[in-house]
């Protein structure tokens, strides 16, 4: 009986930590551009969430023409199986804030 707990419990954290993964790099991608910017590469990208499991900080290494790897950050949504960005700001660092 103890073994069959510990063996539901052990599923439910692999599926919950498996669920709170964020975007894939292609779908983040496809998010910071969804505007038609034209946005540096990325590497490293990790998501985690922010207490609501539909909320996630983003955060990746962005690299400029030229330049050195830089870290960003951003809030993006999961709204059933799409993603939203939450951010205000632009969605390439490389743009100028408004």
């Amino acid at each position: 009986m103890i073994a069959r707990i510990a063996l539901v419990a052990a599923i439910a954290v692999a599926s919950i930590a498996a669920s709170s993964d964020g975007p894939s790099e292609k779908k983040f991608t496809k998010l910071r551009t969804a505007q038609g910017e034209t946005c540096p590469p990325i590497r490293n990208l990790s998501c985690k969430t922010l207490g609501d499991p539909s909320e996630y900080k983003c955060t990746w290494d962005e690299k400029f023409a030229g330049k050195k790897w830089r870290t960003s950050t951003a809030l993006v949504g999961r709204d059933g199986k799409s993603w939203t960005w939450l951010d205000g700001g632009p969605r390439c660092s490389s743009l100028k804030q408004h």
